[in-house]
């Protein structure tokens, strides 16, 4: 397919795609360019007009082009809890997908296959039944090895970094102890669900890692909503 998301700086100003694109088992057929991202360094997620529960990925609030659609589903659906979208229309293919299975406190992660990696499953689970650690495993390019990842609950300089509430969570490269990754909930908005910003060295973790970071915190919030 040639609507594969374009790196983050480009205006994604392409006609929506078919509705037959809808399908599930078709993923986005072009990698994404050398020393480029698919994510900003700094982005929001913001409420999809027309949907009660829908977000968008975008640079701020009134941002006409948005990046990427985030669709969600309940459990009497067929469809994956959370789906990522690969443009800022709904009817896209997905490039990841949460799903949230019964009796478990776990997530399960996909990531579609593009030609940079093959379809990818993953688990989110916390790390004990008394912990607010989440953790899941990534490959990072030029390595055979799964590394282990973390979401913690965090009101370090990398969350107040970002100006939103004070507290919410950083991502911890293990095998480092590096913050690669920090989110937290803005201070006053109706549209606004949550600001994350990618830290540390981008070209070492790479594009697969940034899209498993961001669909494991895209499970996570739709996670919390539902327990509202």
């Amino acid at each position: 397919m040639d609507d594969a998301p374009p790196p983050y700086s480009a205006s994604p100003n392409a006609p929506p795609v078919p509705v037959a694109a809808k399908s599930f088992t078709k993923s986005p057929s072009q990698s994404i360019p050398q020393n480029s991202h698919r994510f900003p360094k700094d982005f929001g997620f913001y409420h999809a007009s027309g949907s009660m529960t829908d977000m968008v990925v975008a640079l701020s609030e009134n941002d006409p082009n948005p990046l990427f659609y985030i669709s969600t589903h309940s459990g009497f659906s067929s469809k994956p809890s959370v789906v990522l979208h690969s443009t800022r229309y709904e009817t896209s293919p997905p490039m990841a997908t949460a799903d949230f299975p019964s009796l478990t406190s776990s997530i399960d992660i996909e990531l579609k296959a593009s030609p940079s990696y093959p379809t990818e499953r993953t688990t989110l689970a916390k790390d004990g039944v008394f912990s607010t650690c989440k953790v899941f495993y990534c490959t990072l390019p030029g390595s055979n090895v799964n590394e282990r990842f973390e979401w913690k609950r965090s009101s370090g300089q990398e969350v107040a970094s970002l100006h939103g509430r004070g507290h919410g969570d950083k991502l911890v490269r293990v095998k480092t102890g590096e913050v690669v990754a920090a989110w937290t909930l803005p201070r006053m908005s109706t549209k606004k669900k949550g600001k994350m910003s990618f830290l540390g060295n981008r070209e070492v973790l790479g594009d697969k890692f940034e899209l498993m970071a961001v669909i494991c915190m895209l499970g996570i919030m739709e996670k919390a909503r539902r327990r509202k």
